[in-house]
């Protein structure tokens, strides 16, 4: 089983609650995604894999906390795991009911159950992904801020915008 930063468990305590009853094996695909799409983008791959195989060493990068910028200002951050859980989130809430059968995609419906409309699917989806985007810029912020403490990375202090933004046209 490989090792991610965050737990299954982690994306609902760190970003918004949801059932236990989801699948962790499709929880732990999304975090896998999550991880080599969006969070290896904005640390760099020296960077990332450090943090993967020395957690201890980034704590706060990892978790968040408070520092002082250049200025002498106190800022705070919520870290690369909270950001993560909630790109997680996210993908959960696009892709989380659909299923790949041999009969094509499916989508499980029950009588105790009703689907969301397509829109509030989207807004939903596009809102958690706008917050995760926020708490990276932030981790972003930090490490520019503190580059001598992280000599690996070697970013810019900014984020690729690593993903697609849906547009609800009409009613």
């Amino acid at each position: 089983m490989q090792q991610y930063l965050i737990t299954t468990l982690d994306v609902s305590s760190l970003s918004r609650g949801m059932s236990v009853h989801v699948d962790e094996d499709k929880i732990e695909t999304y975090i896998r995604e999550s991880e080599s799409i969006d969070i290896k983008s904005a640390l760099g791959d020296a960077l990332y894999l450090d943090v993967k195989e020395n957690p201890e060493k980034y704590k706060l990068l990892l978790d968040g906390g408070t520092y002082e910028d250049k200025c002498g200002e106190k800022k705070i951050f919520m870290g690369i795991k909270t950001a993560l859980a909630y790109y997680t989130y996210a993908r959960i809430v696009k892709n989380g009911d659909l299923n790949v059968t041999r009969y094509g995609l499916m989508q499980k419906e029950d009588e105790y159950s009703s689907r969301p409309d397509i829109k509030e699917k989207v807004m939903a989806y596009n809102d958690a992904f706008s917050i995760a985007d926020k708490y990276l810029k932030e981790c972003v912020w930090f490490l520019e801020e503190k580059k001598d403490d992280y000599p690996l990375y070697k970013g810019n202090g900014k984020i690729k915008a690593n993903r697609t933004v849906f547009r609800i046209l009409g009613d």
